[in-house]
């Protein structure tokens, strides 16, 4: 059998299916023993209840106008029966009577009500059993996500799921998946640039694939060609073992890093990667990168039970320093950036009407010292034993610049900015920093362009919704001329600027950026090869001119047609 789906990081894999089932979760979450008494265990668990909740509320709001409003109150409906005071005191009867962990309660519970749904003549209530299902998982992962974290993957494993958050696929990366297929997943949401950071194999839109595929099925995933072979023959194993050796043929021999990233008429540029923890930090040594662009320091916190110590946030920040290398290459920190779908199991961060507009980025920071203030110590630590650049995400006007440098020195327990440890950036993602650019860069010492949220802002269309996919256009003329005005701004400062986000990772697309002026980019360890190869091959003199031509266009198809007939493909 043959699914089709589409390419959200290319690559091929052979392995054995692991479905993300919420039985199995329950099943495991059985063996959790308990902690030192049963009220520390209520305790808990009402805790994990309101994180649920919080989680689901949040998810109404991200849905709300996007799919119908019946399959919206189906997160309505699991809200109210985590609410239910006749399903928690089952749970918390548990708990006392049987002397047993959080964990274990819960799935003793759900797995009841299943079974008890199962077998009822009613078919609407039948057709509840996998609602149960879904609250109990969720509400095992906001427990601790010990459930999960206790499911070690075999060899060759190929992850299948209805969907991942970042904290799921950190967390699988981290155990050697394969291949990943899902049933949705944005494009250019978080998840997916992490399956692309990663180099994972991923392919997504496969309509009931967990239903489809069984578990421990053998399967071939062609992620460049968007498709699924299960079960295959002998003769698709003997074509798939000729492409992974081609494949394998294609590529550079391992002997040492890779060429510096120097145009074809000799102008050294700076080509840096975006990394998530110290797997994909150990990419830069490898592959020869001048450092980090954009270290996403909020994925830290996915794959662990709780917020992290000021010492566990050192600890896993000199991981990272460690992996990279030398102590001179660059390493650009931003701060932890928690809204929309990038917030760990645990948290406790309140829920906006629209999670990307609302209490995000730096606006959180300010307002959650517990969690701002041991991360800046921590990497304040770590900068008074190397050079590093802490980034600010989110930012949008300079009272909150002031404010955020003010915290800064407050927390490292210094007088004023200039004895911080750290270099000072930030991200401009906000039109209004944009705007504000000329007034920004005297007070920071760079700035790196998170285009793929600067665009959502600009043109109004939400990165992670499916729906106007179409209308999140990095290439619309408003885009590249509001970016040539940040670039230029940036040059009269003499303040560097790095250019993060998927355009940057683009090798169609790397004449566009070095004609705007920009000569530092940041991309995912999969698009390293490809853009340095492009640089290779570009020469700046056959492009000097382009940016005044390209910005004069009226429209995004007018932009890709110049690209395509005037910078090659």
């Amino acid at each position: 059998m043959i699914l089709q789906g589409k390419t959200i990081t290319p690559g091929i894999a052979r392995g054995v299916t692991h479905v993300v089932d919420a039985r199995a979760i329950l099943a495991t979450a059985m063996s959790v023993p308990p902690g030192e008494s049963p009220q520390s265990e209520l305790e808990r668990l009402h805790a994990a209840i309101g994180r649920a909740c919080v989680q689901l509320d949040r998810l109404q709001r991200q849905l709300m106008g996007r799919v119908a409003a019946t399959d919206v109150a189906i997160f309505e409906s699991h809200a109210g029966l985590l609410r239910d005071s006749q399903f928690v005191s089952r749970i918390e009867n548990e708990i006392h009577a049987q002397s047993v962990s959080a964990e274990a309660a819960v799935s003793r519970v759900v797995t009841d009500l299943h079974a008890t749904f199962l077998v009822n003549k009613v078919s609407l209530v039948r057709d509840k059993a996998a609602d149960i299902l879904d609250i109990g998982r969720r509400l095992l992962q906001c427990l601790n996500a010990a459930p999960l974290h206790d499911v070690e993957l075999g060899p060759d494993s190929v992850v299948v799921a209805a969907s991942l958050t970042p904290s799921e696929l950190v967390h699988f990366a981290h155990q050697g998946v394969v291949a990943i297929v899902t049933e949705t997943c944005g494009l250019k949401s978080h998840t997916a640039i992490l399956a692309r950071g990663f180099s994972i194999p991923m392919v997504t839109g496969v309509a009931t694939a967990c239903e489809t595929i069984a578990n421990q099925a053998e399967v071939i995933v062609d992620a460049t060609g968007g498709r699924i072979i299960i079960g295959p023959d002998d003769a698709t194993k003997q074509t798939f073992d000729v492409l992974v050796k081609k494949k394998q043929a294609d590529e550079p021999e391992d002997s040492g890093p890779l060429p510096p990233p120097v145009t074809h008429d000799g102008v050294t540029l700076r080509l840096l990667l975006n990394i998530s923890d110290r797997i994909e930090a150990a990419a830069v040594p490898q592959l020869g990168a001048n450092g980090v662009g954009l270290f996403r320091t909020e994925f830290l916190y996915m794959d662990r039970p709780w917020w992290p110590t000021e010492d566990e946030s050192y600890v896993a920040l000199r991981e990272v320093s460690d992996a990279m290398g030398d102590p001179a290459t660059d390493l650009n920190v931003r701060l932890v950036d928690f809204g929309a779908e990038k917030c760990p199991a645990y948290s406790d961060i309140p829920v906006n009407r629209n999670p990307s507009l609302g209490l995000r980025g730096i606006r959180l920071l300010l307002q959650r010292e517990d969690i701002f203030k041991p991360q800046v110590r921590a990497i304040a630590r770590l900068a008074r034993e190397r050079k590093l650049t802490l980034l600010i995400p989110m930012l949008d006007t300079l009272d909150t610049l002031d404010a955020t440098i003010e915290k800064l020195c407050q927390f490292v327990g210094v007088p004023q900015r200039e004895q911080l440890p750290f270099k000072i950036g930030t991200m401009i993602e906000v039109p209004s920093a944009a705007i504000l650019i000329d007034d920004l860069l005297p007070r920071v010492d760079a700035v790196a362009v998170g285009l793929n949220d600067l665009t959502q802002y600009l043109l109004a269309a939400d990165r992670d919704d499916e729906l106007v996919e179409r209308y999140h256009d990095p290439l619309q003329p408003v885009v590249l001329r509001l970016l040539k005005r940040i670039v230029e701004a940036a040059e009269t400062h003499c303040k560097p600027l790095t250019i993060c986000g998927e355009l940057a990772g683009d090798p169609k697309l790397t004449g566009l950026l070095l004609a705007l002026g920009i000569r530092r980019l940041s991309v995912s360890r999969s698009s390293y090869a490809a853009v340095l190869s492009a640089i290779h091959r570009l020469s700046l003199r056959s492009i000097d001119g382009a940016a005044d031509e390209i910005l004069s266009l009226s429209t995004g198809a007018a932009v890709r047609r110049f690209i395509a007939e005037h910078m090659g493909s």
